[in-house]
């Protein structure tokens, strides 16, 4: 995905991943009232219709959307989101 020259949204289709693939996913941890979020890379073990389980330093989470590598992480997409000015003048 690249960014509009305009909104600074992303433009295009995420490239798709499959199993085996090194992906972006979250981690979120709760405590108390507070919310942790941390974007990390693991390896894509298994695509299920819930979601994707992926194994981070020997240990395997449950996630609800993932990302190929060169993509913005599920934290950057929710952040800027997507081009929303209908230009989609995408620079490199």
């Amino acid at each position: 995905m690249k960014r509009c020259d305009v909104c600074k949204g992303y433009v295009g289709k995420p490239r798709e991943v499959k199993v085996g693939d090194n992906v972006g996913f979250v981690i979120e941890r709760r405590k108390n009232n507070s919310v942790k979020m941390s974007a990390r890379t693991g390896k894509l073990m298994l695509i299920k219709a819930d979601g994707f389980s992926v194994i981070y330093r020997g240990t395997v989470y449950h996630a609800g959307s993932v990302s190929h590598p060169e993509d913005p992480s599920p934290i950057s997409l929710a952040l800027t989101g997507k081009c929303s000015c209908g230009t989609e003048n995408a620079q490199a």
